[in-house]
C-alpha cells in the first residue's frame, strides 16, 4: 500500500502520468514507455464510516466488493449500483462518471498536476463550492487530477433494495456517451487548465 505523500512525489517526478486501477482500464498500459503509471488499487481502504449519519469516506482504490461487504454488516448500502467484482473500484466508477455515484458524492480529496493535496466539499452538504467541484470532476477519467478519497451518502439496505426493484436494476446501467459540444469542450479545457496546467495526466 502507498501513502498520499508517495503519490504526490510520483506526480512531481513524472513528465506524464496515467492513472489506472489494476490495469483494467487499458489494454496495454505499458505501450508508452515515457508515461509513468499509477496504480490506485495500492491506495485502498475505509478512512471514516459513520453508520448513524449515513456517511462514509473511502480511498479511491477501494473495491466495490469490499465496500459492499462493510456496509451490509450495518444493513446499509450505496445509493448507486456499480459492478460488484474483484477489480472494480470506487475511484474508477467516479472517474468514469457514474451518474448515481456523482449525485451521492459529498466531498473529495485530490492531488493536482502540481502535486498539491486539495479537498473539496466534506461529509455534510454545507460547502457549496467544494460540493460543486466534487461533482464537476466526476467523469474526468483521470485526466484532470488524481482522485484520492471520496465521501458519499449511503442508505439503509432495505431502502436500497426497494429502489432497485422500482428501477428494475439487475445489472449496472451503462453510461451513455454523447458527442461533446463546443461549450462542454471549453469547460473541460478550463478545468484541465486549473487542475493540470502542466498536462501531466493523460
Amino acid at each position: 500500500m502507498i501513502e498520499l505523500e508517495t503519490i504526490q512525489q510520483q506526480v512531481l517526478d513524472a513528465k506524464q502520468l496515467r492513472i489506472f486501477a489494476g490495469k483494467s482500464q487499458f489494454e496495454n498500459p505499458k505501450s508508452a514507455p515515457s508515461v509513468a503509471l499509477l496504480d490506485m488499487t495500492q491506495y485502498a481502504g475505509v478512512i471514516e464510516y459513520y453508520p448513524e449519519e449515513l456517511v462514509i469516506t473511502v480511498k479511491a482504490g477501494t473495491t466495490i466488493k469490499h465496500l459492499n461487504e462493510i456496509l451490509v454488516e450495518n444493513n446499509q448500502a450505496t445509493s448507486f449500483v456499480l459492478p460488484d467484482n474483484e477489480k472494480s473500484t470506487i475511484g474508477g466508477a467516479y472517474a468514469m462518471g457514474n451518474p448515481d455515484l456523482r449525485d451521492a458524492v459529498l466531498g473529495i480529496k485530490i492531488i493536482d498536476g502540481r502535486g498539491r493535496l486539495l479537498s473539496f466539499g466534506g461529509q455534510v452538504m454545507k460547502n457549496v463550492a467544494g460540493y460543486d467541484v466534487a461533482r464537476l470532476l466526476a467523469g474526468s477519467k483521470g485526466k484532470m487530477a488524481i482522485i484520492c478519497e471520496i465521501s458519499f451518502k449511503i442508505i439503509p439496505l432495505n431502502y436500497a433494495q426497494k429502489i432497485a426493484c422500482l428501477k428494475n436494476i439487475d445489472q449496472p446501467i451503462p453510461i451513455k456517451t454523447k458527442k461533446l459540444s463546443t461549450l462542454k469542450i471549453q469547460i473541460e479545457q478550463g478545468i484541465k487548465n486549473i487542475f493540470d496546467p502542466l498536462g501531466k495526466f493523460i
